[in-house]
């Protein structure tokens, strides 16, 4: 009979094989300060619109108007939130293990770039910085989301031969 059981240095030749590549290619010092200056910005951007949906939700801050937590708008931006927290989940996880994330870069670019319209077109009767400050600038500042995702998915190294120390 012939023994099909892996000893421990066929183990430690296949974790070294796996772990070599992932510390080439996952090294957060093989991105450039544009890309990390990007993802803070998106993930920031984000936890601060959460932040802003939880506490509306909550009626923790003063809507300034009722129509503001009528039950339609407060379903689109429950949606949109979601959205917002997957995707973000996502571009992170698939930065980290460089899997991906031009893709899903993409599709994060499409999902806001679709939502930032959305906004214009359905809600632009509601900006109003005096009567809507919270809401007005996430309108308002809405467009630089789309900047940024779209420039980090193309700042995005992803080879191994797009690294300075290699």
């Amino acid at each position: 009979m012939v023994d099909k059981k892996i000893n421990d240095t066929e183990i430690g030749a296949i974790l070294d094989a796996f772990s070599e590549n992932r510390d080439l290619r996952v090294r957060p010092e093989s991105q450039s300060r544009t890309f990390k200056i990007l993802i803070a910005f998106v993930n920031m951007y984000v936890f601060g619109f959460l932040i802003l949906y939880f506490l509306l939700n909550s009626n923790l801050l003063d809507a300034f108007d009722d129509n503001m937590l009528a039950e339609d708008f407060i379903t689109v931006f429950n949606g949109r939130a979601q959205i917002m927290f997957w995707l973000l989940f996502l571009i992170n996880i698939g930065a980290y293990f460089n899997f991906g994330f031009k893709m899903l870069s993409m599709i994060a670019f499409i999902s806001v770039l679709n939502s930032t319209i959305d906004n214009i077109i359905l809600f632009f009767e509601l900006v109003s910085f005096s009567d809507r400050p919270y809401f007005s600038v996430f309108i308002a500042t809405r467009p630089l989301l789309v900047i940024a995702v779209a420039w980090m998915g193309l700042s995005y190294q992803e080879q191994i031969g797009d690294n300075k120390s290699s």
